[in-house]
């Protein structure tokens, strides 16, 4: 994969929902960079929110290798539910 032909994206997680919004900007780092300073700044005071630029060749590989962003583990699935559990007053 030459340098060029690396695919940029914004990966913006929201640690307490387990949940990934996920930007492409296709070939245009320079955009991708921009949005990534854009975000970080708007979240470093939000320690629930990671900004993450990733390169990859495609949004499958991606997904692959960076899995923890984008599929609900058991940890995460437990965090949800005992913390809905709590805010019930059922835990």
């Amino acid at each position: 994969m030459s340098t060029n032909s690396v695919l940029h994206f914004l990966v913006i997680y929201d640690i307490r929902a387990a949940k990934a919004d996920l930007v492409q900007f296709g070939t245009d780092y320079e955009a991708a960079l921009d949005a990534y300073n854009r975000t970080e700044e708007d979240h470093r005071d939000d320690p629930n929110t990671e900004v993450v630029l990733l390169g990859s060749d495609s949004v499958e590989t991606l997904e692959r290798t960076h899995s923890s962003y984008f599929e609900l583990s058991e940890r995460h699935i437990d965090q949800i539910v005992a913390r809905e559990l709590a805010e019930l007053g059922l835990r």
